[in-house]
This record gives C-alpha cells, structure tokens and sequence, in this order.
C-alpha cells in the first residue's frame, strides 16, 4: 500500500484497515466514482463516531455526491423468520432501526464542513427498489437462484454463516429460500452499484469489522468464475467497486 504513504498519518491508519476489490487505492483517489456507504441495521457495532468517520472519508473520495443507503426494508425477513415476529412487528422494527440510523447519520453531517454538508444524501431501502435496472438484475438473480445449483450454494453460505452468528439454525427449506431474499436483494447493488436521482454510485463502502466473503463472491460473479455472472456482463453498465471497512 505504498501509494498512501503521503496522505495523512490519520487517514493513512484508517485506509490500512480497508479490503478492496475491484480497484487499487490510487484509482479510487482519483475521484471518479460517486460513493455509496452501504448500512445494514443488525450492525450494532456502528457507532455516531463512525458514522463520521464513513462521511468523512466518503466526501473526502466521492466524484459529486455521497449516498448513505440504509437497507431497512431488507431485513424484515430476518426479523420474520430468525426472531419469529410477525409482519406487522418485522416492518415496525425495521423502520424504527433505520430511522435510528438515519438519525445518527444526519446529526454526523452536520459535523462536516457545510461545502461537504451538501454532497451526502440519505436514502431508505425503497428508494433502491425504484430502480429499473436494479429489478432487472435482481429478476435474474432470483431465477437463477431457483434452477443454478451453484449459485444457490453459495447464497446459501452466506445464509448459514449469519445463521450461526445469530445463534438461530432454521431447516426449514420454504423459510431458508426466504431469508435467501435478502442476500439477493441486496446482490445488485453491490455487482453494479445504483442509480438514484439520475446520479450513479458505483463504489460502495461497506462497514464491516469482519471479511464478509461477499465482495470475493461478486468479483468471482464478474470474473466468471460462477456459472450466474455469464449473463451478468449484458445486464450491467458498470462493474461496482467494493470496499469492505471497519473505521473505528
């Protein structure tokens, strides 16, 4: 990482914490992506500090404008299925955690200085599912789901990996396939980034202390090496940028 030696020691400590895929640092120091900070709400480890800390290096990095996308919506399911709350409660529950976080990130922006104050906007989940070519790519992504047994194995490692970690093993097959939504829900976003307000973000940060395994799958998706990312290339415009971090 020797291209970030003549940034800031501050910033410099911090960027040695990030996993990148697609890119090298010296590209995405060139400005020319629109940052995307990716928030899932069963992260309870972000801290209001952090939120900072993300903004901060996002304005700092972004081409024209920042987006925080907060996948409220998504994580109903969850909520349904690992913590047995009816639909009714999911939903409550999920707003409730994202306006928490939507909150904590519109109180770190007003930390920022007003010329950077200007460049970040906040968006809910449903905003995402607006997006024509996000439904298209998500589509795909769910009829391969069904019928490429390869692709559903590796859904399904990610699905049992956060199984553990919550402590909460479902068999069931219908249910394991519903809690599969999320993953691909959230997928498209990270293979082709998103378009909001006529504006596309195609680097996307992701607050993670832990290396996910997901940014690797969809690097595998787009080198091919997944039977599912053969088709990818004439459903996209843009490969995205991934970087998994954890700026504490």
């Amino acid at each position: 990482m020797s291209n970030i030696i003549s940034i800031p020691k501050d910033i410099w400590e911090s960027e040695k914490k990030m996993r990148v895929f697609g890119e090298g640092m010296d590209e995405i120091y060139k400005k020319k992506h629109n940052i995307f900070i990716g928030i899932s709400i069963s992260n309870k480890k972000l801290t209001p500090k952090m939120a900072l800390n993300y903004l901060r290096w996002a304005v700092r990095n972004t081409r024209e404008k920042v987006a925080v996308i907060i996948a409220d919506k998504l994580n109903v399911v969850n909520y349904e299925i690992l913590d047995k709350y009816s639909r009714g409660k999911s939903e409550k529950r999920a707003k409730t955690i994202g306006d928490h976080f939507e909150k904590m990130f519109r109180e770190a922006i007003e930390k920022l200085p007003e010329k950077d104050k200007k460049k970040v906007i906040i968006y809910k989940w449903y905003r995402v599912e607006e997006s024509e070519n996000y439904l298209k790519v998500k589509k795909y992504l769910e009829e391969q789901y069904k019928k490429d047994d390869e692709f559903r194995s590796a859904v399904l490692y990610f699905i049992r990996k956060y199984m553990r970690k919550k402590g909460r093993i479902v068999e069931d097959k219908e249910k394991i396939d519903e809690l599969a939504t999320y993953i691909l829900g959230e997928l498209p976003t990270l293979i082709q980034g998103i378009t909001l307000e006529k504006i596309h973000y195609d680097l996307c940060i992701y607050p993670t202390y832990f290396a996910s395994g997901m940014s690797q799958l969809v690097m595998d998706m787009h080198n091919k090496e997944l039977g599912v990312g053969k088709e990818l290339k004439k459903l996209i415009k843009k490969r995205a940028v991934l970087i998994e971090a954890w700026l504490d």
